[in-house]
């Protein structure tokens, strides 16, 4: 096989795939995402504090998030920080959802 048969058999393999600056956008994509998501649920619990309301939903994606974030990370990474932090916005995730759903079952 010659060089320019190897390229367009790769070519025809990857057409469907992404290549490497799609990924980097695809990827940023979600980071953009995930920015706006944090700064609506900081807004509305804002909101809901000043207005003597709870907040826990709110806090309960963000911390869902997060938790999500760092197990991906740790995964891929190896590192046990991403561990503790992954284990520990899981608690607060699973406590404030707890609490939503004690909160609003009154």
């Amino acid at each position: 096989m010659d060089k320019h048969e190897i390229l367009e058999k790769n070519k025809k393999k990857n057409r469907n795939s992404l290549d490497e600056r799609e990924q980097r956008v695809y990827n940023a994509s979600f980071g953009i995402g995930a920015v706006v998501v944090g700064v609506l649920c900081l807004f509305f619990s804002v909101y809901r504090a000043f207005h003597r309301q709870t907040f826990y939903e709110f806090v309960t994606i963000i911390t869902a998030y997060l938790c999500t974030t760092f197990f991906y990370q740790y995964k891929n990474i190896k590192k046990p920080l991403y561990l503790i932090f992954a284990v520990g916005t899981g608690l607060a995730s699973f406590f404030c959802a707890g609490m939503f759903l004690w909160v609003n079952s009154l």
